[in-house]
This record gives C-alpha cells, sequence and structure tokens, in this order.
C-alpha cells in the first residue's frame, strides 16, 4: 500500500532567495506533472546575513526564467526560509546548489549533517550568470525527476 504522505527533497543555497528557490517551484511543477508522491522544499544556509541585501522574497532572475517556462512560482511571496537541521530528518533527499560554496558552510555550521547531503554545481550571480545557472538547475532537476519517476511508488 502506497504512503499518502509525500516524499521531500529539500534544496539549500545561502539566502533562500535565488538557485534553491528555482530549484523548488521547478521540482514541485515537474513532480505534479508526473504525478510523483515527491515535493519539495528549500531553506537558506545564511538567510540573515542575505536578506538586507536582496529585494523582495525571490529573486528576479528566477520568477523571470519560471514564468519563461510557463511555471507561475507558487511561493513566490513566501520568505526566505533559513535551514533547520533538524528537518534534514523528514526528507528523503536534501540537496545543496553548490560545492564550492555550500559544503564549507556546511562543514562549519552542521559537520554531522555532510553525509545526508548531496552537492550539485551551481554558482551565485557573482560567480555565474543567470542564463547559465538556471539551465544547469533545470538539466539537474529534470534528471531528478526522471530518476525518481524511474524508481516507481
Amino acid at each position: 500500500m502506497q504512503s499518502l504522505e509525500s516524499e521531500k527533497v529539500l534544496f539549500l543555497c545561502t539566502a533562500n532567495y535565488y538557485r534553491s528557490r528555482f530549484a523548488e517551484e521547478l521540482f514541485n511543477y515537474l513532480a505534479r506533472q508526473q504525478q510523483l508522491n515527491w515535493r519539495a522544499d528549500s531553506a537558506g544556509l545564511e538567510v540573515e546575513k542575505w536578506r538586507s541585501y536582496n529585494p523582495g522574497t525571490m529573486s528576479a532572475h528566477t520568477v523571470e526564467m519560471l514564468e519563461a517556462m510557463d511555471i507561475m512560482p507558487v511561493a513566490r511571496n513566501r520568505p526566505e526560509r533559513p535551514f533547520d537541521p533538524e528537518e534534514i530528518e523528514a526528507v528523503s533527499r536534501c540537496i545543496a546548489l553548490s560545492q564550492s560554496e555550500h559544503r564549507p558552510m556546511i562543514e562549519r555550521m552542521y559537520p554531522e549533517l555532510l553525509e545526508r547531503i548531496e552537492f550539485w554545481e551551481v554558482e551565485d550571480l557573482h560567480l555565474e550568470a543567470a542564463n547559465t545557472a538556471l539551465p544547469k538547475i533545470v538539466d539537474q532537476v529534470e534528471a531528478l525527476v526522471d530518476s525518481l519517476a524511474a524508481e516507481g511508488p
């Protein structure tokens, strides 16, 4: 008998404003399209540090790319959310968007969680333009959704 509760994936980035929010919205859209029993959430490792630098609750790059893909951002007005290390127990997959940026943060702040976190390699705007970074996330999220669909219920 299939569980009614969805499996969960958590996307992490620095401020929960740009990359992780894009991955969350895209994943949830694709999972619904494929009728997967999965849902995504996202959080930031240093939300408070960067909140004053980020206008609004979600990056304009994220919103523009989602809308270009005909995906209306469901959580567009949700404020950035700090990562709570206890929530890792409730997720099946935890993916940090940048190995080079986020691994050192996790090693410093939550070393006990390091083995539970997967790392992708998508850099923040000061290192990689949105028109390069967001398509990388599309490719990785699509591959993730396809692999979950192939695993079946």
